[in-house]
This record gives C-alpha cells, sequence and structure tokens, in this order.
C-alpha cells in the first residue's frame, strides 16, 4: 500500500515518475535481499534495519529472520517513525 500510494503521488505530479519509483523500490529490495545483513539494526527493540532507494527520499523498513526477509514498511523520510513502528 506504502508504495502503490507513493507511485499514484508521483505519477500526479508528473506522468511516468510513479513507475520510476516502484523500479527504484524493487531495484533496492532486490539488492537488500543478496546481503540483508549489511544493514545495521537501528531499532534494536524491534529489530528493524533500512535501506535507501536510489533517487527517491524513502526508508524500506524490514527485518531479518532466519531465511527471511520481512519488509514492515516503505515510509518517505520526513515522516515520524511512529508511522511505521505501530506496525511491527
Amino acid at each position: 500500500m506504502d508504495i502503490a500510494c507513493a507511485a499514484d503521488w508521483y505519477d500526479a505530479h508528473q506522468p511516468g515518475l510513479g513507475v520510476q519509483f516502484v523500479h527504484a523500490i524493487r531495484d533496492r529490495i532486490d539488492e537488500l535481499l543478496q546481503d540483508p545483513l549489511r544493514s545495521r539494526i537501528r531499532d534494536r527493540a524491534r529489530r528493524a534495519r533500512w535501506v535507501l532507494p536510489a533517487r527517491f527520499p524513502y526508508r524500506i523498513i524490514y527485518r531479518v529472520n532466519g531465511e527471511v526477509v520481512l519488509v514492515i514498511a516503505v515510509i518517505h523520510t520526513a515522516r515520524h517513525e511512529r508511522n511505521w513502528k505501530k506496525r511491527g
């Protein structure tokens, strides 16, 4: 839902930019799946880590549990942390 809403917003401001946003998010998720432990833990209580996609001010917040990588949220960097902490 986070990705679709952001893509719609970008498309409303510049047609085609939403698709670029989705590709940037997917590319970054593909990269993090290759080495999910590379990013440091940012929230110890939730064991949450995050990475930033190229070009867009968003955080991809995720957790690693064994072989499973769970994306908790994709959220604008200006949004307060409580917005994603409710989820994870």
